[in-house]
């Protein structure tokens, strides 16, 4: 093992030779890898070392196991994407345009699961890019909690994602999307400077908490060249 990097871990170490056979096609979907006695004699290592690189791979989502069969190689899911977004858009600034409270109507009350006499508050941002042009306009709304700060003073300086969810740790939700090609009408063109028909992308998310018990909405409209969504598959870490 000469040519792997001496500092990095002896598991490592054999997990990184055995990726690279999987990449390079030596290893292909279905087939089973060698079994542990077969690495530790390979690789003069322990029987420990083996099975903690197995199980590395296991982790990186590149091999599954059989109970008291071995290990095999996954399949690629090339056809599920990675899609990032971003808060903020590149290049551009945003701004509140307006917060207050409202009463749901018919599809936020749908969307959120309360009933009309739910208050809900409601943020409204525009983006700009550097030549001051509006590109993108965002609406949420998140259920009224009496321990968020009163909408008319500290929520006016507040960075959106500490006001979203100021009791909720980052990993005890999840978010639900969805992407569409609509046209401006003729609200949405005012705001966004645009012509009234002019073909955006609608990005909806619903951030749903513990008990699938949805904790925000989230609405944006993109122009060009920001209505492009980005994504990857089948991608690896580095070694």
């Amino acid at each position: 093992m000469s040519s792997i990097e001496k500092s990095k871990p002896l598991y490592i170490k054999i997990a990184d030779i055995l990726k690279q056979q999987i990449i390079t096609g030596v290893l292909n979907p279905g087939d089973m890898l060698p079994s542990e006695n077969s690495i530790c004699e390979t690789y003069g290592v322990s029987r420990d070392t083996a099975r903690k690189g197995l199980q590395k791979l296991e982790h990186d989502n590149l091999i599954y196991s059989k109970p008291k069969i071995g290990y095999f190689v996954k399949s690629p899911k090339h056809n599920n994407f990675s899609v990032s977004l971003m808060e903020q858009l590149p290049g551009c600034s945003t701004r509140y345009r307006d917060i207050h409270g409202i009463l749901p109507d018919d599809h936020i009350q749908e969307v959120l699961q309360i009933d009309a006499s739910r208050k809900v508050i409601e943020f409204t941002l525009v983006s700009k890019d550097s030549s001051d042009i509006p590109v993108a306009y965002d609406i949420k709304y998140i259920p009224y909690e009496r321990s968020y700060p009163s909408v008319e003073t500290e929520l006016q300086f507040a960075v959106f994602p500490d006001i979203t969810f100021p009791r909720v740790a980052p990993y005890s939700y999840h978010i639900e999307l969805s992407v569409s090609a609509i046209a401006a009408t003729n609200k949405i063109a005012d705001i966004l400077l645009c012509d009234p028909g002019e073909p955006l992308l609608l990005v909806e998310q619903i951030f749903i908490g513990q008990n699938d018990t949805p904790i925000c909405y989230a609405i944006r409209y993109l122009r060009q060249p920001y209505a492009v969504l980005n994504g990857t598959s089948g991608k690896t870490e580095a070694f």
